[in-house]
């Protein structure tokens, strides 16, 4: 059977599973001043995702523990990490220290940037990315179905467009991340999330496009180095740049880079009464046309690939910032109607 569909069927049978197991332990994702559901919802659905994505890996065949054990054993680490967090809130440090170890682990299995020659800047490099890739698609998981919607949309480019290359593990990596995706947008998708995927799952999907994005790297050594470095980045632009301007927010504002906020984009988009759905939609397209325009980057040279990413960039923080995304969290914040509340 092939990894899409066991990961997705695993997916299936997991998360109902985990979700009766949430109620009887009573593991909510209880309802406050930075949420916007309002009532508890169980918010372990990482463990039906982790479970499920190892199971596309490990039952599809075909892959050598050799090569696969320091993914597992970044995989488990980031997980691990996360769930702690899920349930005793885990310090923020010490979930940065689990990341960094689990982009160690990566680089010491080989996937590294190959136009940085220093090992040094080449590992500091690595473990940014990875972090960075990690935390952004954690800030994604703040409304239904955007964090495995968008994970999926990118997965799926990783492999259907063409001039896209990929190792084995990689390819089989990304069908388990679209697999995974659409089981659980099952339990996701807006406007009634019965499960939240919670860090232990937003973790560990950023985490997946993270490997795919170093994997592409490695895969495509002899490409462009300027035009192959910004393709994944092209990819994830709409998560690295609202993380960017999370990140911009609260040091303007003097707050902790750590302390929550509803300052993000789709929460900006809620609070101009669209639906959660509308916003999900939205999302998934410009997700996918941002996969597109990465595609023609990789067919550019230098500096057509220069303009198309700043063109699209620009336009996509023109927009964030008009909408208000700079704005401090002291300012008022966007007003949730009662419609789209989970």
């Amino acid at each position: 059977m092939r990894p899409e569909a066991i990961a997705f069927i695993s997916t299936l049978i997991l998360t109902p599973m985990v979700r009766v197991l949430c109620i009887h332990w009573e593991l909510y994702d209880s309802v406050g001043p930075l949420k916007i559901h309002s009532q508890p919802i169980p918010r372990l659905g990482g463990v039906a995702i982790a479970l499920a994505f190892a199971a596309g890996l490990i039952f599809a065949g075909h892959l050598s523990p050799a090569l696969v054990w320091p993914f597992f054993a970044a995989l488990v680490l980031i997980w691990t990490a996360g769930l702690a967090d899920d349930i005793w809130h885990l310090s923020p440090i010490l979930r940065l220290i689990a990341q960094i170890g689990g982009a160690i682990l990566l680089w010491c299995g080989g996937w590294r940037l190959p136009w940085l020659k220093p090992d040094l800047a080449n590992l500091a490099a690595v473990c940014f990315l990875t972090v960075l890739f990690i935390n952004c698609f954690n800030f994604l998981d703040g409304a239904d179905g955007l964090c495995a919607g968008v994970t999926g949309i990118i997965a799926a480019a990783y492999l259907v467009l063409p001039g896209i290359t990929l190792s084995v593990l990689a390819s089989t990596v990304a069908w388990s991340l679209l697999g995974v995706s659409i089981g659980f947008l099952v339990f996701n998708f807006p406007p009634r999330a019965s499960i939240f995927m919670g860090d232990s799952g937003s973790t560990v999907l950023g985490f997946g496009v993270a490997f795919l994005a170093l994997d592409f790297y490695g895969a495509n050594a002899t490409a462009e180095r300027h035009v192959a470095l910004i393709v994944p980045l092209l990819m994830a632009a709409l998560p690295f740049l609202d993380g960017m301007m999370t990140v911009l927010r609260r040091l303007h504002g003097g707050s902790s880079v750590l302390e929550g906020d509803r300052r993000h984009f789709y929460d900006l988009l809620l609070g101009i009464n669209w639906s959660p759905r509308k916003v999900a939609l939205t999302i998934y397209a410009l997700t996918a046309a941002m996969c597109i325009i990465a595609w023609l980057v990789l067919k550019c040279d230098f500096t057509h690939a220069l303009l198309l990413c700043a063109a699209s960039f620009g336009a996509l923080t023109f927009i964030a910032v008009r909408l208000g995304i700079l704005r401090s969290s002291d300012e008022p914040r966007p007003q949730f109607g009662a419609a789209q509340y989970r």
